[in-house]
């Protein structure tokens, strides 16, 4: 029961919903080759991905987005991959949330031209961060990683590896 009573924790509030969807962005930006920003669509999906213990546990032992996805089905948890999409839909008022929190204070700002979100550069985190829980500094680390394998990938790609629609 630890586990799940961590999870709710942890995800209770959208507030570390906005520091993991910062995360992804300083991720997708950083890997990128144009280090364009992330488009908006992918922030809903990556909500998913580290919200579910099933989804970001595969996180840590592949190198790709396409071995994420062979991973999930070789064990098993193919189930988990066919209704990704399914919890998007669900998730987008707390997906929201954390993105209107993460701009009020200014992790992120608007990309109006792209329809993406663009991470801002910050040097030392304000009062109160230090105190984030290793789980959550973890979940971090493998949202930068999302972002990582995402930013070479179109969203068709994208799309086509995760089984989502756009």
């Amino acid at each position: 029961m630890g586990v799940i009573v961590e999870e709710y924790a942890e995800w209770n509030t959208p507030v570390v919903g906005a520091y993991l969807l910062w995360r992804f962005a300083q991720g997708y930006v950083s890997s990128g080759e144009r280090h364009e920003n992330p488009p908006l669509p992918l922030f809903c999906i990556v909500t998913v991905l580290l919200r579910g213990r099933a989804y970001s546990e595969a996180i840590e032992h592949v190198r790709s987005l396409h071995g994420y996805a062979a991973r999930l089905v070789k064990y098993s948890k193919a189930d988990k991959l066919k209704g990704l999409h399914d919890r998007i839909i669900p998730m987008m008022p707390y997906t929201l949330q954390a993105i209107d929190i993460a701009v009020s204070r200014r992790l992120l700002e608007w990309d109006v031209e792209n329809a993406a979100l663009a991470p801002k550069k910050i040097k030392e985190f304000k009062r109160g961060t230090k105190s984030l829980s290793k789980s959550v500094q973890k979940l971090g680390d493998k949202a930068e990683k999302l972002g990582n394998w995402m930013s070479g990938l179109t969203l068709s790609d994208i799309a086509l590896d995760l089984g989502v629609r756009f």
